[in-house]
């Protein structure tokens, strides 16, 4: 009985052994599961405050970008509604004499049609976002969306006013130099070679406004020039328009940033 009591007790030694062993493999294993995971969570709150950093950053330069941008639509806003406002009255004055008069007032306002003005996006940071891929640090989904929205339709108003523009180059100007002498327009933010912008002191020469005077009397050219100027004012109208709701779209992405910025 004794070798039989001597192998129970071997084998029970064993066991426990494998026990003891196998406990202390799970204690091990558990450690280094429990390790994995802090470490992977401290790794993973690093990067979310890297990224939190990069994203504050990104915010502060669209911030910037787009006070810039606001500044630039006021002026578009100020130096369109001059345009506009200068050919509605080069407008009344045809209507009101029935004819388009070679005097300086008209001509000055007539020249406005002339004025052109290009539009300038300015976005820097989110064509960085776009480029690196980092769009997706902006947290907030709303504003995300909202931005990608503002700056899709600032680009297709470049390409409306840019279209216009090409058409003042290329059709207003040419036809209008052959029709009347362009002395410029009244923009009070214009300086020419030193000529005030009302052009006060200068004067068409006689000889040159009786050319202008035969040219605006012909019924052909009175039905071109009344063209354009409508064209022009109808683009300048546009533009304004345009300009109106990319200054409320500014300001409305502006407004939604402040909390950010906090």
């Amino acid at each position: 009985m004794t070798p039989f009591f001597r192998r129970i007790r071997h084998k029970l030694a064993n066991e426990n052994q494998f026990l003891k062993y196998s406990r202390y493999a799970i204690g091990e294993i558990l450690l280094v599961v429990v390790g994995i995971l802090i470490a992977l969570q401290i790794n993973n709150w690093n990067s979310n405050r890297l990224n939190k950093l990069k994203e504050d950053k990104f915010l502060i330069n669209l911030q910037r970008d787009l006070n810039k941008q606001l500044q630039t639509i006021n002026g578009n806003i100020k130096k369109e509604k001059h345009i506009y406002n200068s050919l509605d009255s080069a407008n009344f004055n045809y209507n009101k004499h029935k004819k388009f008069r070679a005097v300086k007032e008209d001509l000055v306002l007539l020249s406005t049609m002339n004025d052109r003005y290009t539009f300038i996006i300015t976005n820097p940071t989110y064509t960085e976002l776009l480029s690196t891929g980092n769009l997706d640090l902006i947290s907030d989904m709303v504003f995300k969306d909202q931005l990608v929205r503002y700056y899709a339709d600032l680009e297709l108003t470049t390409q409306v006013i840019q279209k216009n523009n090409d058409y003042k180059d290329n059709v207003i100007s040419s036809i209008s130099i052959s029709i009347f002498e362009i002395i410029g327009g009244s923009d009070p933010d214009q300086i020419y070679d030193g000529m005030d912008s009302s052009f006060k002191n200068y004067e068409s020469p006689e000889h040159l406004l009786e050319i202008v005077k035969s040219n605006i009397s012909k019924p052909e050219n009175e039905l071109i020039l009344l063209n354009l100027l409508r064209f022009r004012r109808m683009s300048a109208f546009l533009h304004i328009r345009k300009f109106e709701k990319a200054k409320v779209q500014t300001e409305e992405l502006l407004e939604t940033m402040n909390p950010f910025m906090k």
